[in-house]
Order: structure tokens, then sequence, then C-alpha cells
């Protein structure tokens, strides 16, 4: 059975990004969570993600090493974007392509999106469906 969760961690649209977000990749969402500096909070894994693991408990253990390190993903964005760009204004996202799947991390601020999609998946829609409801918020 899929987990879903209400968001509570960021300030930002999560439940419309969520909505967006499925409607542009049809069915390869596989887990959504949001994200600060401080904690995170699971808002959605699918059928099949759940099949990785014995139990929401160790999915959750899983979940909390992978964001143990989340201090990193606003470090490496700072580095790219103070130290190897500094011509960019900003760093919208970050993607890390997999042989089985694809992780991407959404900025906004100090706060983010982090989400597991099919390896085949084209980033760029989604970064956009889940930037339209942000901007739609300012």
């Amino acid at each position: 059975m899929p987990v879903s969760n209400d968001p509570r961690v960021v300030s930002i649209d999560v439940s419309a990004m969520q909505e967006a977000i499925q409607e542009t990749v049809e069915g390869s969402l596989r887990s959504l969570v949001e994200f600060d500096k401080d904690e995170f909070n699971t808002l959605y894994v699918d059928d099949l993600s759940m099949q990785f693991y014995e139990d929401e408990d160790e999915m959750m253990a899983h979940f909390e090493e992978i964001h143990s390190y989340v201090h990193l993903d606003f470090t490496e964005k700072r580095f790219y974007r103070e130290d190897i760009f500094p011509v960019a204004d900003r760093v919208r996202y970050l993607a890390t392509g997999f042989d089985v799947f694809t992780a991407l991390r959404i900025y906004f601020d100090d706060e983010g999106l982090f989400l597991m999609l099919d390896r085949d998946e084209p980033v760029e829609p989604v970064v956009a469906a889940a930037e339209s409801v942000y901007d739609a918020e300012k």
C-alpha cells in the first residue's frame, strides 16, 4: 500500500506541486519528500518502491539515513552557485541518474523537494511543473 502524508515542513504549497508533478510524470513518481535544512517529511511513496522494504519502519530508517546528509544538499548548491558557476543566479535543481531510477532535488531557497522517478523520466518538465506552482504563489 502506498504511503501518503500531509505536508508539514516547508512553506511552499507542496500538495499542489505533488499534483502538478504527478500529472506531468503519469505514474513514474516513486516517492516525494519535502525537506529543509533541519528536517524532512515523506509525502508519498508508491507501491513499487514499498516492495524494496520489509515494512514502513524499514523504509523510514532508510529515508532517515538519506536525509541525514541534507546539509550537503545546501552546501553543494552553494558550491555550484558561488564557486563553480557564479554567473548563475541560483541552482534550481540537482539530478542524479542511477541505472534503476533518477533522484531529483528541487530547491526553493532553503527548502526543497526530493523525488525518485523512473530512470527515463525527463527531469526538466518535472521541475517546470513544481516551479509553476511556486511562481503562482508569489
